[in-house]
């Protein structure tokens, strides 16, 4: 293992967040659940908040290791020692770990959601290229401590994704987590639009920003694309979004129930995109080359979407997704 892992929990622990406590290496399991299991499951970084009884079990996966493994575990302890209120799992990913075990990662993530967990994933150093991650785990704990790594962000993002932004009697509200759930999103969009139905509410809507899905070659509104809605009980038997072959966090219904709180922003969402999982702004050079596919898909959604008097912008994923 290289020494990044060893380095963030002490920078974690050194610049935890006011009223926040933080420490390292928590044990998940008890010592006798270790022993007849044959296995431990601890959280690289815990950080409690003793008056909102909240505690955030951080995991850093920073390598090519498959980073299931840690999602498992904790989802497994969860069969014998189900999580308590106000804990929470959140899976740390680095660019070094590719993206299919990336979004092996993040679709676990729904499974955990689906047996009754508080659990989200999101993006470590979103800035930071895979070969750059590589180089700096290969560096000494003495050399990291003299080229530091701003964490700030880090821990931002860790309380952001984690924090409901608005809490309904039956769901709530969250930014997404990590690139997959942005991915999901506009797929969704796209399939929900599909239909007559999906049509129909959303209506047609001047739209300035969209984010792009190089896969699919696909757009869709960024606000819609930023936003997550999680129910707050969870039925294993509802099988709603069975309509659209893509599951998504969000539904045209509920976007537009959400369009008069002002925390459903669509500012916040660009900046979201942009500061916390490393999308960019599509350049002159990237805006000209992405016209005839934007065109052609426009021409499958006109009836649905009005561009603003000054063009379309487009957000892109960053480097190391492609």
């Amino acid at each position: 293992m290289g020494n990044l892992t060893t380095y963030l929990q002490d920078r974690f622990i050194e610049c935890c967040p006011p009223d926040w406590n933080a420490q390292r290496e928590v044990r998940l399991l008890s010592p006798e659940f270790e022993q007849w299991f044959g296995y431990q499951a601890r959280a690289d970084v815990l950080l409690e908040h003793p008056s909102q009884q909240r505690r955030l079990w951080i995991e850093f996966e920073i390598s090519r290791a498959d980073p299931v493994a840690n999602h498992a575990k904790f989802a497994t302890t969860h069969l014998f020692l189900p999580q308590a209120p106000g804990d929470v799992f959140i899976a740390m990913v680095s660019s070094h770990v590719t993206r299919g075990r990336a979004n092996l990662a993040a679709n676990t993530i729904t499974l955990m959601r689906r047996i009754g967990m508080a659990a989200f994933q999101t993006t470590l150093l979103p800035a930071c290229s895979g070969e750059t991650i590589k180089r700096l785990n290969h560096l000494t704990l003495n050399q990291l401590t003299h080229n530091p790594i701003d964490v700030l962000p880090e821990l931002e993002r860790a309380l952001r994704v984690s924090e409901p932004l608005y809490d309904a009697d039956c769901y709530r509200l969250y930014f997404v987590g990590n690139l997959l759930e942005v991915m999901l999103n506009l797929r969704g969009w796209n399939a929900q639009l599909a239909t007559p139905a999906g049509r129909q509410r959303w209506g047609r809507r001047t739209i300035t920003y969209f984010v792009y899905d190089p896969d699919s070659r696909a757009f869709a509104p960024s606000k819609f694309c930023a936003y997550l809605v999680l129910p707050k009980q969870v039925n294993t038997s509802d099988h709603s979004m069975d309509t659209f072959p893509i599951t998504t966090g969000l539904r045209i219904v509920d976007y537009f129930k959400l369009q008069a709180d002002s925390r459903f922003d669509g500012a916040r969402a660009r900046l979201h995109l942009e500061k916390h999982l490393g999308m960019r702004f599509a350049d002159s050079v990237q805006q000209t080359e992405l016209m005839p596919a934007f065109q052609q898909w426009l021409l499958n959604h006109s009836e649905s979407v009005n561009l603003h008097p000054n063009g379309p912008q487009f957000l892109l994923p960053p480097p190391w997704y492609e």
